[in-house]
């Protein structure tokens, strides 16, 4: 499985965001009245604003804008490389004087970030990124890393891990670059300073590069932002901040620990020399802004920030809400769980006349949703606790309506819930609605036969006895991964009709199933001292073993999304009891718009299959008609490669077979598994193969060469596993001498005799599986497409493994 290009699943998220009436508005002010705005008709107190101080408003600001204006013009266009306009040397000096520190004017905060860190990275430095830090740094570290620089990502906050990368990194690249934010954007906590900042000391190879934006202007002598407020830049630093927030103007600005370090990226940073220059008019609000900064105004407009924020936490507190931020930051983050809780509770808000914002996924991930909302010094005491009242009062509402519970919220949130806050949310309305019941099985032998084959007996190899079979397969072993608990899940209407039914499996998976081979030859190495290192207990529809729609979903009922709703509510239980960290509902269509829109608000983010391949309404009875039904390509290939050489090989249909005989079609399958890191699962057991032979309801198609070469002759060279369905054979799994392949295209001619061996039996219908889709075309198969829908509890490992799959070269794994 591997992930949606990005863009769509953005794109999904931000189409079903828009349809909740959260994002993407526009205000229908003429003029703005301090904080307040109009949308849609309706008068909002503004909780969405990142100008904390409010400065925006100031007449002497607006005064420098018109100014510049009227001296400049609304634009001076050159490139600083050639000429800069005189505002630009009064700003960065101003600057300079309040960071106390050599200062560059940027157009933006990401434009300074790609100006700086390419001139600052080295070709053997090494860069870790925080894992949250802000999408404007990471977005400058991949011009790097094109072109070979090491990237790495360090859970967030985690100084230990970071100091233990530090130690590994020293010796191999000569600077070792750790990308943070000083306050972050959607928790509203912060970078801690004390820990980093005594790193840098301790080690000399250490740097450390910070994006401020939040911070600057509230804090600190001079408004110089929260990295600096209490100390000085140190020598192995360096900030980026943002004048687009309580600086109240637009643009950023680069601060260095000494000239030479500002002149390098002055000189040499690609938007320095390319990009356009600020507005006249962003720069004369600039010098403005600057200038109060530097009198001692600009402490007591953060005094009043403050107050403000100090009142919030009150109000917070007063009304038991559960808050993430910190409480010094105007930026606060209540925890609510699941994307429909956080849509519903701000549109009541909203009804009361509060906007405020969502935190979703990929910002967070999508179990870890939250109502965003930042305090300003323009924000009124009333204002305030009116807000913090009006969320109270819906919260509990918002949780029963969407069947959630604080306890949940601080499971997902892994916070303590207060002693005071009584856990009586009431949950489970759909259950009590009595409309759906919910049978839970941990057995296919409590499931009817009849029933389940029925439902889902023809899909793929999951009929009630191979069901049976696997439980038999996956219990007693001596791995842990080679134990499975089993799960099946039926819901029924009021007059006993199914609407739903499904199993699911908990197993121990290796979190770089689909990524590329590259990274997974790397962790690779790291299991052999670690056998279970960047692995996670999976709780998922299906199994690994099986593949195809596993859920029955009568769609023709009107309880159908109730049903899906109550199913994802018993997963959630069955992971909490299974201690899984990982959900997976695969294997669906993926142009269901509806089920799309479902997903997402119980917390599931889309992902992409594999592509499925398999060949329908098979009519030829020999080779003749088959070879009429391919492409002029694939019937020279079928020819060649196949036809030419079937003469080579026995092949006999083998049940019951004996250990020895097992033993080595087992070999034959290791050789695959252990020659293929694309999909990159722990190895069967051998007992799962001892139950194919054993079953009617499987072949096991066996291979042999009679060419009188000495080392061949009468020699094992390919096992295919195969199930017989009722009306679907499947190809399932295969073992392969790879020494014989290469002459005798072995692994062709085992695809060809299991389509004969189907054929024979009367199947008009064969699934063939994942993977070796070009040559599973060549017989005639047609790859369909299905998707996945996905819950984390931790994003961390998903955009890790992501962002060593996107290097050009291998990368060392993050602990």
């Amino acid at each position: 499985m591997r992930k949606y290009p990005i863009y769509e699943t953005l794109e999904q998220i931000a189409s079903h965001a828009t349809k909740n009436g959260v994002i993407h508005l526009t205000t229908e002010d003429f003029k703005l009245e301090k904080n307040n705005i109009k949308i849609n008709k309706k008068d909002y107190v503004n909780f969405g604003s990142c100008s904390y101080l409010s400065l925006e408003f100031d007449e002497r600001i607006k005064q420098g804008a018109k100014q510049a204006i009227d001296d400049y013009g609304t634009q001076f266009s050159s490139s600083r490389a050639y000429v800069s306009p005189r505002f630009y040397d009064e700003l960065e000096s101003k600057l300079s004087l309040i960071f106390n520190a050599p200062t560059i004017v940027t157009p933006t905060t990401t434009l300074g970030h790609i100006a700086a860190i390419p001139v600052l990275i080295g070709p053997n430095d090494v860069v870790i990124l925080d894992h949250q830090v802000h999408n404007s740094v990471q977005t400058a570290v991949a011009i790097v890393k094109s072109k070979g620089v090491k990237v790495e990502m360090v859970r967030h906050n985690r100084m230990d891990l970071l100091e233990e990368k530090i130690q590994n990194l020293k010796g191999e690249y000569d600077n070792i670059w750790y990308m943070a934010d000083g306050i972050y954007s959607m928790y509203g906590d912060a970078a801690p300073l004390d820990e980093i900042y005594a790193l840098m000391d301790r080690y000399s190879q250490f740097h450390f590069y910070v994006d401020d934006a939040h911070g600057m202007s509230c804090y600190g002598k001079h408004g110089r932002g929260y990295v600096l407020a209490e100390r000085e830049i140190h020598n192995q630093m360096v900030m980026a901040t943002s004048f687009a927030k309580a600086f109240a103007t637009g643009g950023g600005a680069l601060i260095f620990p000494n000239k030479e370090l500002a002149r390098k990226v002055r000189s040499f940073g690609g938007p320095m020399i390319t990009s356009g220059p600020m507005q006249p008019s962003a720069l004369g609000a600039a010098i403005a802004s600057a200038d109060i900064h530097l009198s001692g105004e600009i402490e007591e407009l953060q005094e009043d920030l403050q107050q403000n924020i100090m009142y919030t936490n009150l109000m917070l507190k007063k009304y038991n809400l559960p808050n993430l931020a910190e409480d010094f930051s105007p930026i606060f983050f209540i925890a609510v769980g699941l994307p429909k809780v956080g849509y519903s509770l701000i549109n009541k808000l909203m009804q009361d006349g509060f906007f405020l914002n969502i935190g979703i996924f990929p910002a967070v991930p999508i179990k870890n949703t939250g109502v965003r909302f930042t305090i300003t010094r323009l924000h009124t005491f009333e204002q305030i606790e009116n807000m913090v009242k009006s969320m109270a009062k819906y919260f509990p509402i918002v949780l029963e309506e969407e069947d959630f519970s604080l306890e949940q919220i601080y499971k997902a949130f892994k916070m303590k819930a207060p002693e005071t806050q009584k856990m009586n949310t009431k949950v489970s309305s759909l259950i009590k609605s009595s409309t759906l019941t919910v049978e839970h099985k941990k057995t296919i032998l409590d499931i009817p036969k009849k029933q389940w084959n029925t439902l889902l007996g023809d899909r793929g190899t999951f009929d009630w006895e191979g069901l049976n079979l696997l439980e038999n397969s996956f219990k007693g072993n001596e791995l842990p991964e080679d134990n499975w608990d089993f799960d099946y899940i039926t819901i029924k209407d009021k007059n006993n009709k199914i609407i739903l039914s499904t199993f699911l499996t908990t197993a121990i998976t290796k979190d770089d199933m689909v990524s590329p081979a590259i990274v997974s030859q790397e962790i690779e190495q790291k299991r052999i001292d670690d056998p279970y290192f960047y692995t996670s207990r999976t709780l998922q529809i299906g199994s690994l073993l099986t593949e195809g729609n596993h859920l029955y979903l009568d769609k023709n009922s009107p309880y159908w999304e109730e049903a899906m709703k109550l199913f994802t509510n018993k997963m959630a239980k069955i992971q909490e009891e299974n201690n899984a960290t990982t959900l997976m509902i695969r294997d669906l269509p993926s142009d269901d718009k509806k089920m799309d829109d479902l997903m997402v608000d119980n917390g599931f983010f889309k992902m992409e299959m594999p592509e499925n391949n398999k060949i329908i309404n098979i009519k030829w009875n020999n080779e003749e008609e088959l070879l009429g039904t391919l492409s002029s390509k694939s019937r020279s290939h079928l020819r060649r490669d196949v036809l030419k050489r079937e003469g080579n090989f026995n092949v006999r249909i083998n049940h019951n077979c004996s250990e020895k005989e097992l033993q080595t079609y087992y070999d034959l399958y290791l050789n695959v598994k252990n020659n293929n890191l694309n999909l990159n699962t722990y190895k069967l057991p051998i007992e799962v193969f001892r139950g194919f032979s054993k079953n009617k309801n499987w072949d096991l198609i066996e291979l042999t060469l009679n060419n009188n070469e000495l080392d061949y002759e009468n020699k094992i060279v390919a096992i295919g596993f195969c199930h017989k369905g009722i009306d679907t054979y499947t190809f399932l799994s295969l073992g392969i001498d790879y020494e014989s392949n290469k002459e005798h295209k072995t692994y062709r001619q085992t695809i060809y005799q299991s389509l004969k061996r189907a054929r024979n039996l009367g199947y008009e219908k064969i699934n063939m599986g994942y993977s070796t889709s070009f040559e599973k075309r060549k017989f005639g198969a047609i790859q369909l497409k299905s998707c996945a829908y996905m819950q984390v509890k931790d994003n961390y490992k998903l955009e890790a493994l992501e962002a060593m799959s996107t290097s050009q070269k291998a990368t060392k794994v993050l602990k």
